[in-house]
């Protein structure tokens, strides 16, 4: 090959790759801040198929659940101490606190802590009664409340 053709073929690659970093800059692909000297003051042609934009939902809020009054609030209360007559004590104080008392009894299983068992869903109104007696320092989601919406246990943490 001719030093002439060699040389024409350098300068035509040359005269490619400048004419592709152009169009990638004309495209947005570079930044201007590394090359100032390749600037223009024309606007760029908006492309005519706009590349579309995923729609945006609005996820809706999940329904919020209101908490129930104290008198709609159905609760059990169970003794998981040896205190005799810990269970109709408490009972009676919750009853006293506008609570709607279901039953009373001894629980079959000893506690360490006192404990708010709530049905799902009803985490709010445990969070009322807790904090009407904020004796009863833990609380769990379980769905065998014996058909109230809270059972309290009483453990051998409870004054």
């Amino acid at each position: 090959m001719s030093a002439g053709k060699a040389l024409g073929a350098a300068l035509g690659a040359v005269g490619l790759m400048v004419a592709a970093v152009l169009v990638l800059l004309s495209r947005g692909g570079g930044d201007q801040a590394r090359s100032p000297a390749i600037q223009s003051n024309r606007p760029v042609a908006s492309s005519t198929n706009p590349t579309p934009k995923p729609a945006t939902t609005t996820p809706s809020p999940a329904p919020t659940r209101t908490v129930l009054p104290a008198d709609q609030i159905t609760v059990e209360v169970l003794n998981g101490t040896s205190r005799s007559g810990l269970a109709r004590s408490t009972g009676k104080k919750i009853s006293d606190a506008g609570y709607r008392l279901m039953k009373v009894g001894n629980s079959t299983t000893r506690f360490a802590k006192s404990t708010i068992f709530y049905q799902p869903g009803r985490r709010g109104e445990a969070l009322a009664l807790q904090k009407d007696f904020p004796e009863f320092t833990v609380l769990r989601q379980s769905s065998a409340t014996g058909g109230a919406i809270l059972r309290v246990v009483i453990g051998s943490d409870y004054p």
